[in-house]
């Protein structure tokens, strides 16, 4: 079902009201008429399993690791908006659940959930974390102590004073669509940073992997190389791995490593922060672009 393409073909008894009509009421009929014509396609639905790793009731959310779904995306954990309130009674967890995910143009929501039984939540990931209070927009980001791609000691506080966009990611990450994709982003993002004047000097970038096993600073380095980070715009972070997870489970992303395996399974949140510290927006999932992050790095600077 797409949109009416060429002239709409309107009904004789509404043409006859138009040649009669006062020219402002005629401009609503035909408004009425073209905007039938592009209704948006019926929301689709796809069957999904998987164990439970938080309930935020306040938000009415689920944090999930799901299998795959077919049709539409691979196995990874993500935090799903659920249709009522009613669907988290009795939620906890290491609850594995089935359900019914149902997915708009922009919006994908839980909009029926069946319990399936329990399991002891992933022993290698940051679970336990995820149960805590994830942080939501306008509320302050925590302090937190990393290392950069110069093996140098950095605090997240550094970075207050400037409007920041804030994403994680892992060096070898093979989905083209997950990890590179947010590197290709903030590329692009740090081109259009050095490129205005109202940005440069004001906006940065921060990447923060959640696998320093392997990413070492002098591997993070060679990634930033990689993509032309620029060290005065652009900082790419790694540290002790209990500080990573818990540090990304504040902000809603689920790590996952599978044992005797490097790859990692995990959800993708991009933050936006302002200069106070405060989150100004949150981006999820890789549907944004960076034109509406710059977009949105000029509105706050502004």
């Amino acid at each position: 079902m797409g949109r009416f393409v060429g002239r709409p073909r309107l009904p004789r008894l509404m043409l006859r009201s138009l040649a009669a009509a006062p020219l402002a009421v005629a401009a609503a009929l035909l408004s009425v008429a073209a905007a039938g014509c592009q209704r948006e396609p019926p929301p689709r639905q796809y069957p999904i399993e998987g164990q439970v790793l938080a309930v935020h009731t306040e938000r009415q959310e689920l944090t999930l690791k799901h299998g795959d779904v077919v049709g539409l995306m691979p196995a990874m954990t993500m935090t799903f908006p659920v249709s009522s309130p009613l669907l988290l009674r009795d939620r906890k967890p290491g609850e594995l659940i089935t359900g019914t995910l149902e997915v708009g143009n922009d919006t994908g929501r839980l909009v029926a959930i069946t319990h399936a039984g329990e399991a002891p939540l992933p022993a290698d990931s940051n679970a336990a974390a995820m149960a805590g209070a994830v942080l939501v927009e306008g509320e302050a980001v925590p302090d937190a102590a990393f290392i950069d791609q110069a093996d140098l000691r950095r605090s997240f506080s550094e970075w207050r004073g400037s409007a920041t966009l804030l994403t994680f990611i892992y060096t070898r990450c093979p989905l083209p669509n997950f990890c590179p994709l947010m590197d290709r982003h903030f590329a692009t993002i740090q081109k259009g940073i050095l490129g205005d004047e109202s940005l440069r000097g004001k906006a940065r970038l921060v990447s923060i992997s959640f696998d320093p096993d392997y990413d070492t600073p002098a591997v993070l380095a060679a990634h930033a190389a990689r993509y032309g980070a620029d060290p005065a715009v652009w900082t790419m972070l790694t540290g002790d791995r209990v500080t990573v997870d818990r540090f990304a489970a504040r902000f809603g992303v689920g790590v996952i490593r599978q044992t005797g395996e490097w790859e990692i399974t995990h959800n993708l949140r991009t933050i936006l922060i302002g200069a106070d510290g405060r989150i100004v927006k949150i981006y999820s999932g890789n549907e944004w672009t960076p034109s509406a992050a710059l977009a949105d790095l000029r509105n706050l600077l502004r």
